[in-house]
């Protein structure tokens, strides 16, 4: 006997999880997305290796300065400071917060302490799948067009796209 697949209602047909449409000004920062979570696949990969600290630690103060932390910036200047008591706007900040301690816990982390990677790969995977399922769309949607045209704007201007050309590739 075949197993069946779930099905979601519409006409009783299989449906696949569509992608997250994104409005053309926004989707330089969703991008940057992608990179986040490659990285956080990355760091899986070399704890799962047993990779030394030293070499994953050395890849996220890479990451950090080369790309999140001016996304963080950019997000916080661009998106989250316009709303600064909605709630969204509000735990995607204190996400950034906490990702900043955490990043700060990993340098002063104990040689061989995977622990904090781990956290650190949890809290970021979270916290962009909470930008991309709720802040995202909520900021479209209440953000005027002339806005969104504005940030669209700066970013096409100001925003450079991650190039990952670290050579310690451990997670491989």
């Amino acid at each position: 006997m075949e197993a069946s697949l779930p099905l979601k209602k519409q006409n009783d047909i299989p449906m696949k999880k569509q992608p997250i449409k994104r409005t053309e000004e926004m989707k330089l920062l969703s991008r940057d997305h992608h990179f986040g979570l490659l990285f956080s696949w990355k760091i899986k990969q070399g704890i799962a290796k047993n990779i030394p600290t030293i070499r994953l630690k050395n890849y996220l103060n890479f990451f950090w300065s080369r790309h999140l932390k001016n996304h963080f910036l950019d997000e916080e200047v661009l998106l989250f400071n316009r709303f600064d008591v909605e709630e969204p706007c509000v735990r995607a900040k204190k996400d950034h917060e906490q990702i900043v301690n955490l990043i700060d816990g990993v340098n002063a982390a104990t040689e061989g302490d995977y622990v904090v990677y781990e956290r650190l790969v949890i809290v970021l995977n979270d916290h962009i799948r909470f930008e991309e399922r709720v802040v995202f769309p909520h900021l479209e949607m209440v953000l005027t067009e002339s806005t969104l045209s504005s940030i669209g704007h700066f970013l096409e201007k100001q925003h450079h796209e991650f190039i990952d050309d670290y050579q310690d590739e451990f997670w491989k």
